[in-house]
């Protein structure tokens, strides 16, 4: 791995946030609080929890393992099947995930902006701008995405602060309408998407430059806890403003961009919204694109690296037209499939690994101690 291809814990930091707050901040606040209504706050705490523990298993195996990803240990330790039993998995996910993600960026465009343009032309040029960001190498991602994760945090806050006359605290009440139940199930999305699929992010980490301060622990924290902040606002905002009637709205930040009006001077600044919001979801896809192809990379290992990227960007550019019926079999497969696969998958890889790391500690230590115990007895 060159060293133009390095970044910092801080950027990786940024990474996360990008990828975990991005397509997030426009699709979680409706269903969250179309299920759990008042209490949908909570259920992100309870979903920042579970985040929380995957990210702590995820920093505990990478400071055991010296970095290496998750497929390049699984192969290193047992072989090539091993590889292929996390790889597989982790790149169906992707296949999924990816054109999920730009369907959602044409579904914003057609549903909001420019409802007679075809939606193969956003996904055309959204995948076209995602392979040519990838194939620019992670250094680059890193630099520009820590410059529109900014944008986008800044233009959604000032958002929510001029919006701040819809606002009545009032709807906030009572805090569980419909009892612990939905919270639980609002969880249970949230868990799934986007805190669960924190393990995608594991392939990034060799990429990560070796810090003395050790400080990548703490920007991986600090930006997971930066993208609950940023989902339990805007959905708080979304509750205040609609009430019970915030589940029916889609697009929750981009509706309450439409309700600003500052005398006659800021009205309607709904364009700039969207527009954020877009980088959001565009630098998601483009990660998911860089982790699919370094999945392949590092399974097949082949001569040339950029070999699987075009392939791979082609068949989510065909999936992406193919994949969904209609808008209710996207938000079944999104809201309903996707969180119980991303749950499975990432409960299951985090504990395969940490069996594996034990299994090879062990295995040090006994060797060590048969070490120890033939010195011992040529003396």
């Amino acid at each position: 791995m060159s060293t133009r291809n390095t970044i910092s814990a801080a950027q990786m930091g940024y990474l996360l946030t990008a990828g975990t707050t991005g397509s997030a901040i426009v699709y979680i606040p409706n269903p969250l609080t179309e299920s759990a209504r008042n209490g949908a706050w909570l259920s992100l705490m309870i979903a920042y929890g579970f985040g929380m523990l995957l990210l702590a298993g995820i920093v505990y195996w990478y400071r055991a393992n010296n970095g290496l990803s998750p497929v390049a240990y699984s192969r290193l330790l047992a072989g090539r099947i091993a590889a292929a039993a996390v790889a597989v998995p982790l790149a169906a996910m992707l296949l999924f995930a990816i054109p999920a993600i730009v369907v959602g960026i044409s579904d914003f465009f057609t549903v909001t902006m420019m409802r007679e343009t075809p939606a193969y032309v956003f996904n055309g040029v959204t995948f076209l701008i995602a392979a040519l960001t990838v194939r620019a190498g992670i250094e680059v991602m890193a630099r520009m995405f820590t410059v529109l994760v900014l944008i986008m945090f800044v233009f959604s806050i000032i958002v929510m602060l001029l919006a701040w006359t819809a606002y009545q605290p009032a709807f906030l009440l009572p805090l569980l309408p419909e009892g612990a139940r939905q919270v639980a199930h609002a969880a249970y999305i949230t868990a799934g998407f986007p805190f669960g699929e924190i393990v995608l992010y594991a392939m990034l980490l060799p990429f990560v430059q070796k810090e003395p301060n050790r400080s990548l622990p703490r920007c991986l924290f600090g930006s997971l806890t930066v993208t609950f902040l940023m989902l339990t606002l805007s959905t708080v905002c979304t509750i205040m403003a609609y009430g019970p009637s915030s589940g029916f709205y889609k697009y929750s930040l981009y509706m309450l961009a439409r309700e600003i009006q500052v005398q006659d001077i800021i009205q309607r600044v709904e364009s700039v919204i969207g527009m954020a919001l877009i980088f959001g979801s565009y630098m998601k896809a483009a990660l998911f694109l860089f982790i699919l192809d370094r999945i392949l990379i590092e399974l097949f290992r082949p001569r040339r690296e950029t070999m699987f990227l075009m392939p791979i960007t082609m068949a989510g550019l065909l999936l992406s037209q193919t994949m969904f019926d209609n808008q209710a079999d996207f938000n079944e497969l999104v809201y309903v499939v996707w969180p119980f696969i991303v749950l499975i998958v990432s409960c299951t890889l985090i504990a395969l690994l940490a069996l594996l790391t034990a299994f090879q500690k062990r295995r040090r230590a006994a060797t060590g101690l048969a070490a120890e115990g033939g010195e011992t007895d040529e003396a």
